[in-house]
């Protein structure tokens, strides 16, 4: 069998990749992927890229399957460094608010520290810097141990800050760890304040690079013509798995499944 150079390192019809010679840091789904991770000598420099870029493949994938409530977190589609999401509160101070965060990951992972948790939406919140929206999560997270620090671990403890509201000794916004400690009236209220903002907020694009990104999260009005057919279309579906469920039948005061008389 016999095929050019040029057919074997640029395959568009599948994921099936070559390890090209030379220094080509284009991951398995066109990324380019850089890291600067010293401790990888032990792996072929033209791996690293692939290495990379499965590993934290293989995380998302893990966060999927976790099916965590009332988040939803995409990889961007430029690097596989960053992560956007956004969490609706079901309960709590921030119930019904629409909070977007962005996930940055060290390039030089999985040897490295924590990811860094940006909150977009404004939030009044101990962990939270009020400026630059970073959440302090490095009382939760004091060492990042590879193989065992896992990035879903990240994505479920910011989910249960807005729930459970860490009483740390060591809070980011004093204002708020001192409301929430002294007049808890307050503190509810300016967690209200920030609920009816992020419904607002949440229509608007960010004025930051990671937003030009193609996977980052945007949204629109609730439009009948548009959303209308296509969230019919999901109850319906939801109604036809519900109805044809199949049933087993015990006649009451019987022990013999089956039982029941089909008229």
């Amino acid at each position: 069998m016999s095929e050019n150079n040029e057919d074997i390192f640029h395959r568009t019809s599948s994921f099936r990749r070559v390890i090209p010679p030379g220094n080509d840091t284009t991951g398995i789904s066109g990324i380019t992927v850089k890291s600067s991770n010293k401790n990888n000598s032990y792996i072929n420099s033209n791996y690293i890229p692939f290495f990379l870029e499965y590993t934290l493949m293989s995380e998302f994938n893990i966060l999927s399957k976790k099916l965590l409530p009332g988040v939803y977190v995409i990889p961007a589609a430029k690097t596989p460094f960053i992560w956007f999401g956004v969490i609706f509160p079901r309960y709590g101070p921030y119930k019904n608010g629409v909070f977007r965060f962005r996930l940055h990951i060290a390039s030089s992972w999985p040897d490295c520290e924590c990811p860094k948790v940006i909150i977009e939406s404004s939030i009044f919140h101990p962990m939270v810097n009020f400026v630059t929206g970073e959440m302090s999560i490095q009382h939760h997270f004091p060492e990042w141990k590879k193989g065992v620090s896992r990035i879903w671990h990240v994505i479920d403890h910011v989910l249960k800050s807005f729930y459970d509201i860490p009483r740390t000794k060591t809070p980011v916004n004093i204002e708020a760890s001192e409301l929430l400690r002294t007049d808890n009236e307050k503190y509810l209220k300016k967690c209200e304040d920030c609920v009816e903002q992020s419904q607002i907020d949440i229509y608007k694009q960010p004025n930051h690079a990671e937003s030009n990104d193609p996977n980052y999260l945007l949204f629109d009005h609730y439009n009948e013509d548009i959303h209308g057919p296509i969230r019919r279309t999901w109850f319906q579906q939801k109604d036809n798995e519900n109805r044809n469920q199949p049933l087993s039948w015990v006649q009451p005061g019987s022990l013999e499944p089956f039982s029941r008389s089909n008229t």
